[in-house]
C-alpha cells in the first residue's frame, strides 16, 4: 500500500521535523519552571523571553503583547469574552457583540454564552461564499457595539475575509469597540504580516502550521484594550493567562512560524497551485462535484478545497479514501466527529441535501501530483 497521503492540514498539520527537534531540545534543557528563582528557573525564564520575541517577529507583530495559551480555542475565548467583559464594564452601557455568521465555534459558542451576562449577540451575515462583506457589517455598527469578531480565513470553506476593510469600518462607526480576529487558519499561509490586519487582538495556534499541539497565542496590539482574564491562578502572562508557560511548545510553535514565513516568498502560489491541481483531478473523476467557498483567487485560502458530492454521503467517501491511505476531513474537526450539521453550511444557505455530502481537503502545498491523482482513483470507483 502506498504511503498515507495526509490532506487534513486544516484540522492539524503534521509537526515539522525542525519543530519537533527544538521541542525536544528545549524540553530537555529548559524543563525548570520559569517562575523559579534558582539558576535553572532564571535560565528557563530567559528562554521564554527569547522564543516569545521570536514568535512575534515571525508573525510580523514585533511590538505586540504575546499571551501564551494552550489552544486556538483558548486564545479566541480570552480575546472575545475577556475583551467584551473588560470594555463592557468600562462602557457605561455598551453591550452589543457582533460575530461573523460563519465563525469557528471557538468564537461563536463563546460569544453566544455571553448573552447570560447581559450582552446582546448579533450575527453578521455572510454571502454564499462565506465572506463577511463591509456592506453587511456597516448597518450593524454604532456606539453600542463593544466588540466585533471576524475570522481571517474560514476553517471549512477557505474564504478569506476583507479584514482590513472591516477594521476601517469599525474604527469609523464603532471607534470604542474592540476588533478580534481569529487567524488560526490563515496565519503562516497568507503573505501578509498580522499587524496589517488592523485588529486589537489576534488568535493563532501552533499546531495549524507545523508546531506541536498544546501551544497557541493571543496577540494584543500596542496601547490597545486588555482583556479581563477568563480564569485565575498564579498570575502568569501578566495576569492574563495563569498557568506555567509551555516553553518547549512555544519554541516549536515559533520554529514552525519562522519556517512558514519563508514558504510564500519562495513560491507565492505554493498553496493555490496545489489546490488547482487537486480540483482538476477531482473534477476528472466527478465532473458534477460542487466547489464551495469563493472563486476569486484573492478571496481563497489556497490550502483548503471544499467539495460537495451531490447525492452521496460524505462519510462513506471519507472511509473509502481512508482505506486507500488518503486522509481528509468532512468539515471542522473541532466538532464532535462531524456528527452534527455544520452551522457554516447553514450560514451560506447551502441546500440541506448537500450538508452531509461535503469533504474538505487541506494541504501543505508540497504534495506531488502523482500522489494527488490517487484521490481521483478512489472517487472514480463507485463500487
Amino acid at each position: 500500500m502506498p504511503a498515507p497521503l495526509y490532506l487534513d492540514h486544516a484540522a492539524t498539520a503534521p509537526p515539522l521535523p525542525e519543530a519537533l527537534d527544538v521541542f525536544n531540545d528545549v524540553a530537555e534543557r529548559h524543563f525548570a519552571n520559569p517562575g523559579s528563582l534558582h539558576g535553572a528557573g532564571v535560565s528557563a525564564s530567559a528562554e521564554l523571553r527569547k522564543w516569545r520575541g521570536r514568535l512575534a517577529k515571525a508573525l510580523g507583530l514585533d511590538d505586540w503583547t504575546v499571551v501564551i495559551t494552550g489552544s486556538g480555542t483558548e486564545s479566541d475565548h480570552l480575546g472575545v469574552v475577556g475583551l467584551a467583559h473588560s470594555l463592557g464594564s468600562e462602557s457605561g452601557g455598551r453591550s452589543k457583540v457582533l460575530i461573523g455568521a460563519a465563525e469557528h465555534s471557538a468564537v461563536s459558542d463563546n460569544a453566544l454564552a455571553m448573552s447570560d451576562a447581559g450582552f446582546t449577540i448579533e450575527s453578521i451575515p455572510v454571502d454564499r461564499f462565506g465572506i463577511v462583506r463591509p456592506e453587511a457589517l456597516e448597518p450593524l455598527l454604532g456606539p453600542e457595539v463593544v466588540l466585533v469578531a471576524v475570522q481571517w480565513a474560514n476553517n471549512e470553506l477557505g474564504g478569506v475575509n476583507p479584514i482590513l476593510a472591516l477594521s476601517k469600518l469599525i474604527r469609523q462607526l464603532s471607534p470604542k469597540a474592540a476588533f478580534h480576529v481569529d487567524a488560526v487558519q490563515a496565519a503562516g499561509k497568507i503573505k501578509l504580516d498580522l499587524c496589517e490586519l488592523g485588529a486589537d487582538s489576534i488568535a493563532v495556534a501552533g499546531h495549524k502550521i507545523g508546531g506541536v499541539r498544546g501551544c497557541a497565542a493571543l496577540f494584543l496590539r500596542p496601547n490597545g484594550p486588555r482583556p479581563i482574564p477568563t480564569f485565575c491562578g498564579g498570575g502568569h502572562e501578566s495576569g492574563l493567562r495563569s498557568a506555567t508557560e509551555n516553553i518547549s511548545g512555544l519554541a516549536s510553535f515559533t520554529t514552525a512560524a519562522e519556517i512558514r514565513r519563508n514558504y510564500l516568498p519562495e513560491n507565492p502560489n505554493r498553496y493555490h497551485q496545489t489546490r488547482e491541481r487537486l480540483l482538476a483531478i477531482i473534477k476528472s473523476a466527478r465532473p458534477n462535484c460542487i466547489v464551495l467557498g469563493p472563486t476569486t483567487k484573492s478571496e481563497v485560502q489556497g490550502s483548503i478545497l471544499t467539495v460537495a458530492f451531490q447525492g452521496e454521503s460524505a462519510e462513506p467517501l471519507l472511509h473509502r479514501l481512508d482505506q486507500a491511505g488518503i486522509q481528509c476531513g468532512s468539515g471542522s474537526a473541532c466538532s464532535e466527529h462531524g456528527a452534527t450539521s455544520s452551522p457554516i453550511l447553514a450560514a451560506i444557505n447551502l441546500e440541506k441535501e448537500l450538508h452531509n455530502s461535503v469533504l474538505r481537503f487541506s494541504f501543505d502545498g508540497s504534495e506531488r501530483e502523482e500522489d494527488l491523482r490517487r484521490v481521483a482513483q478512489v472517487l472514480a470507483n463507485r463500487d
